[in-house]
Formats: structure tokens, C-alpha cells, sequence
């Protein structure tokens, strides 16, 4: 079976049971990979699985482990006719995703987390399509944060409860990464037998970066800081917290 990590591992558990799609357009991208790649005479099981065992058949398929976590959206595009929905994903570990829009998804993600953790399952399963809706862009636009709340709607019931799965283990690996790759600016916690710190959303907290980083010789400018790469603001921050350590010492 496939191994998530552990915020990935906590994101998937906390959806609940699995919704019955309004269009099956959403599901022919992993539907058609599992089929292409199914033993002959077993396609009618593998259409029977549940959405925890579509998550681990996909794993299982693309050799995903630790060191190889899952970085990439599987779901490429979401589509309705009916809804006039078409959605695309971002790039391979959000390398195309402004600051502006991580704020906003960090935001969704840690909230989600947040409500697992109070046992909320129903603001859990919101909180999943908001992820959604802020990660998955209009096809042509750029990130507006005011259609975040009608995208999540229509989103609830155009994707499988496997898909969403995915789509939240995808941004959780990437998350992690961030924190890798910023470790002075980012630091883990040092985690202590019987210690638990309850999850808080972290919106507040990337606004109120945002701001001191408009007013920085580097970005000056609140535009200039949404519209900024988010690997350039993460490596920008991470170069000037060691360089306050280093003055430090």
C-alpha cells in the first residue's frame, strides 16, 4: 500500500465518505490510466473501489513514496459543461503560483486541518473544495480570490472524493517542501513527547508578511508582492533570515 506523509496522510483521512459525481468527466483522466494499466478482467473491481483505494492503487501505480512524494495534480483539468466550468491545474509543485495565491490556499489548507481536528467533518468537506477553488484557476486568468467562494460550489460536486484526496496530498507535499527549502525563515518544531499544538489558520500570519514585504527594497509594493513568485518571496525570505542569524552570531 502506498505511504503518505503525515500532513498528506491527515488530509486524506479527513474527507469523508465519498460523493456521487453529478458528471463522470472529472474522473476519465485517472479512470483511463487505472484501465490502461489493469490486468485483463480486473477493470470491473477496480470500478468498485472505494475512494481510499483509488488513492492507493494511483500510488501504487506511480511508484509514489517517501522521497518520491506526489508533487504533481493529478486532476489536470476540471471541467462542466452544464456549469461552464473549466479549470486548470497548477504546474509541478506550484512552480507557477504567485505569493498572493499560496496566501489564500494556505489559508483554506490550514482551516481544513483546523475543523479535522475539531471533529467538523461537514466545514472539513468546504473547506477541501475552497483548496480546491483557490489552487485551480480559470483557464487564461489569474488568481482573483472573490470567485474562490462560487468555484468551491460547483467544484463540491464536479470532482470524486478520491480526486479531492489527491488534490489536498499534492498541496500538503509541496507544503513540506516549502518548509524543506526554508529552514532558518520556516523551522519545524522540534516535536516532544505529549506536546500537541493545535492547527491555527495561517491566513493572518501571510498577510501580515505580505505587508512588511511591500514595504521592502526588494518587492516594494503590495501588487508587486501579490503578483511575485512564490519560490522568489519563499528564497527571499529564507536569504534574509539567515542573514539575521549570521548578525546575530
Amino acid at each position: 500500500m502506498a505511504v503518505f506523509s503525515v500532513n498528506a496522510q491527515k488530509a486524506a483521512m479527513a474527507l469523508a465518505n465519498p460523493i456521487e459525481a453529478e458528471i463522470t468527466l472529472a474522473g476519465i483522466h485517472m479512470r483511463n490510466t487505472l484501465k490502461a494499466m489493469a490486468l485483463p478482467g480486473k477493470w470491473k473491481l477496480i470500478k468498485k473501489c472505494t475512494a481510499e483505494q483509488m488513492v492507493d492503487i494511483y500510488h501504487d501505480l506511480f511508484l509514489h513514496s517517501p522521497g518520491n512524494e506526489l508533487v504533481d495534480f493529478p486532476v489536470q483539468q476540471i471541467q462542466s459543461f452544464r456549469k461552464q466550468l473549466n479549470l486548470v491545474a497548477p504546474s509541478s509543485a506550484m512552480s507557477n503560483t504567485t505569493f498572493g495565491q499560496f496566501k489564500y490556499a494556505d489559508n483554506e489548507f490550514t482551516k481544513m486541518v483546523t475543523y479535522r481536528e475539531m471533529g467538523e467533518d461537514e466545514k472539513v468537506n468546504l473547506q477541501v473544495d475552497r483548496l480546491v477553488a483557490t489552487l485551480y484557476l480559470p483557464e487564461g486568468e489569474t488568481f482573483n480570490k472573490d470567485n474562490t467562494e462560487a468555484l468551491a460550489k460547483a467544484i463540491s460536486t464536479s470532482l470524486f472524493a478520491w480526486q479531492k484526496a489527491l488534490v489536498v496530498e499534492a498541496y500538503a507535499n509541496i507544503r513540506n517542501k516549502v518548509i524543506d527549502r526554508c529552514p532558518t525563515f520556516w523551522p519545524r518544531p522540534e516535536a516532544k513527547e505529549g506536546d500537541f499544538a493545535p492547527a491555527a489558520p495561517t491566513g493572518p500570519m501571510w498577510h501580515k508578511l505580505h505587508f512588511d514585504l511591500a514595504h521592502s527594497e526588494a518587492f516594494k509594493g503590495f501588487k508587486t508582492v501579490n503578483e511575485a513568485n512564490m519560490y522568489d518571496v519563499f528564497d527571499y525570505l529564507e536569504e534574509t533570515a539567515q542573514a539575521n542569524l549570521n548578525n546575530k552570531q
